[in-house]
C-alpha cells in the first residue's frame, strides 16, 4: 500500500488528511472511506467516530495506535480498492468525495517524525571520495524537523551557500516503539519506506567541520525533501535490493542499488536502537556515489529540478530556488 498525507490542490494545508492509492491512480480518503465501510458493511452506527480514531490526519499518529490501526487499514483498503473499481464517484457518509485523481492532489511529506536520523558514508561509491572514508560504526547524524519539506515543494538555496548538493536515500519508517532491537528482528519494527533527498551545503559544511562538527550545512530549511508517500513494508519484501536513481533536469546524476550498503538496514536499526525509537521515526540510509562530490559541475543552482527515484516507491520531485532575502 502507498499511504500519503494529501489535500486537494486548492484546499488549505489544515485540511490535509490520510489517503491511500487505489484503482487507476486514485487517492482514497481513508477516514471517510473507513467510516462508510463500518456503517454500510458492518452496520456499526459508530462508524464516523471510530474512523476518526483509527484514520487520523498524520501517519505517525496512525502508527502510534499499533496493530488495531493496521487491521482497520487492511479492511479500509480492501473495501476502497474494490469500490474504486465499481463506483469511482462514490461519496462518504457526509457527502465527501471518496476518490480524487492523484493528479488533482497536493501531497505533503508523508511522515513528521520525532527523530530524523541520517546515515553518511554508507556506500562504496561515496567513501571513495577524498576525506569520506568509513569508520567502525555507522556515520549517523540528525537533521532538524524544520528541514523536512514535501514533494513538489521548492528547495531553498541559502544566499551563503555556493555548493548545493543532493543525495537520494531510502528512508526507513519505524512502526513501533523499540529499543535494543536485534538484527534478526529488525524488520519487525519497520512500518514502511519512503524517499529522502539529503540536501547539503558543501561549502558551509567544510567551514563547520573546521569548527569541529557539521550542522547547518545539512539542516537548513527544506534540506530534507521527503515523499511522495510511505510504501508499507509488505509491498517491499526485499528493501536491500532496490535501484536508486537521481536525475537533475532529466540527466542521470546518481545510479546505485541498496544492495551495496555497507551497513544494512538490520544493522542500522540494531545500532541506532541503543536509543528509543518511536513510531514514525525515520532512518535515511545513505546515498550511492555521484552528485556534486563526483562532479562539481553537477552542483545545484536555482531553476534546477531534481527527480529522486527509488524502485518500488516512486519519484520525489523538487525544484531549486534562491532563498528570498527577506
Amino acid at each position: 500500500m502507498k499511504l500519503m498525507r494529501y489535500s486537494r490542490r486548492h484546499e488549505p494545508a489544515a485540511l490535509a488528511r490520510l489517503g491511500v492509492l487505489v484503482g487507476h491512480e486514485l487517492v482514497a480518503d481513508l477516514r471517510a472511506g473507513y467510516a462508510l465501510y463500518l456503517v454500510e458493511e458492518n452496520n456499526n452506527p459508530k462508524g464516523s467516530e471510530l474512523a476518526a480514531i483509527y484514520m487520523p490526519p498524520y501517519i505517525a499518529q496512525f502508527l502510534h495506535m499499533g496493530e488495531a490501526a493496521w487491521l482497520a487499514l487492511g479492511d479500509a483498503f480492501a473495501y476502497l480498492d474494490e469500490l474504486a473499481q465499481t463506483s469511482p464517484d462514490a461519496s462518504g457518509l457526509n457527502g465527501e468525495q471518496l476518490f480524487i485523481p492523484l493528479a488533482e492532489c497536493r501531497l505533503y511529506a508523508p511522515v513528521r517524525p520525532s527523530k530524523l536520523i541520517a546515515i553518511g558514508r554508507n556506500y562504496p561509491g561515496y567513501i571513495r571520495n577524498p576525506g569520506k572514508q568509513g569508520g567502525p560504526v555507522p556515520a549517523a547524524f540528525t537533521k532538524t524537523l524544520s528541514s523536512i519539506t514535501g514533494p513538489g515543494r521548492d528547495i531553498l538555496k541559502p544566499a551563503v551557500c555556493k555548493e548545493l548538493d543532493y543525495e537520494t536515500e531510502l528512508a526507513v519508517v519505524i512502526g513501533k516503539k523499540c529499543k535494543h532491537v536485534r538484527e534478526e528482528d529488525a524488520y519487525n519494527v519497520v512500518a514502511g519506506y519512503t524517499i529522502i533527498n539529503d540536501i547539503t551545503a558543501r561549502d558551509v559544511g567544510r567551514l563547520e567541520r573546521e569548527g569541529g562538527h557539521l550542522f547547518l550545512g545539512k539542516t537548513y530549511d527544506t534540506f530534507a525533501p521527503m515523499g511522495p508517500w510511505m510504501v508499507t513494508r509488505d509491498a517491499i519484501p526485499e528493501p536491500m535490493h532496490l535501484r536508486i536513481t537521481t536525475r537533475v533536469n532529466g540527466e542521470t546524476r546518481q545510479n546505485g542499488n541498496t544492495k551495496d550498503m555497507i551497513w544494512s538496514i538490520p544493522k542500522l536499526i540494531a545500532y541506532l536502537s541503543q536509543i528509543t525509537l518511536m513510531p514514525g521515526d525515520i532512518i535515511a540510509t545513505g546515498s550511492p556515489g555521484g552528485g556534486g562530490l563526483a562532479n562539481p559541475g553537477w552542483l545545484l543552482k536555482a531553476g534546477d529540478v531534481i527527480e529522486a527515484e527509488i524502485e518500488g516507491i516512486g519519484v520525489l520531485k523538487n525544484g531549486v530556488v534562491d532563498e528570498p532575502t527577506t
